[in-house]
């Protein structure tokens, strides 16, 4: 019975061996995922006219479209939306911002879903990234979880437990 016994409980340890390998794997292609996804291809350049000749426009037309091109203002700050009695307050954006219920954090919120030092926000080439640093609740961008660096544009809500705040 012995013998019975130690084969089983070494089935039992390859077993759990595999599961905790494809946990990993897991997890690593959760994080790896997005990446894919927010690194998408430029869109193609619009196609000539038939013959591979231009259009007769005009000097005008060019300078409107040119300067329809211009990038749009980056963003310099948050807003908390929510609670309603936090709503207004706005923050600088500056190089990073952790964001937590913890005395070093940047944006203080002594909220109940908010973790001890929850996420980070931070700018990279004008553009901004959220980070989760590993919250109970998770942190979420316009309703999508955060999983790795996730950009925010402006206009998108950054959900920190019963917090939202505005990139502006």
């Amino acid at each position: 019975m012995p013998e019975q016994l130690l084969t089983v409980l070494k089935l039992c340890l390859l077993a759990l061996v595999y599961l905790f390998f494809l946990r990993v794997l897991r997890a690593v292609w959760a994080e790896v995922g997005p990446l894919r996804a927010a690194t998408g291809a430029a869109p193609a350049a619009a196609p000539t006219p038939a013959g591979g000749r231009r259009t007769g426009r005009g000097k005008a037309a060019r300078a409107r479209t040119r300067s329809s091109r211009r990038q749009p203002a980056s963003p310099t700050r948050l807003v908390t939306v929510e609670p309603a009695a936090r709503a207004g307050a706005e923050f600088g954006l500056g190089p990073e911002l952790t964001v937590g219920r913890a005395a070093g954090c940047s944006l203080v919120f002594d909220e109940r879903f908010v973790s001890q030092v929850h996420c980070r926000v931070f700018v990279r080439d004008g553009a901004v990234f959220v980070e989760d640093l590993g919250s109970t609740n998770g942190t979420w961008v316009n309703g999508a979880r955060v999983v790795g660096q996730m950009p925010a544009r402006l206009g998108d809500r950054i959900q920190v437990g019963n917090v939202v705040l505005e990139v502006r």
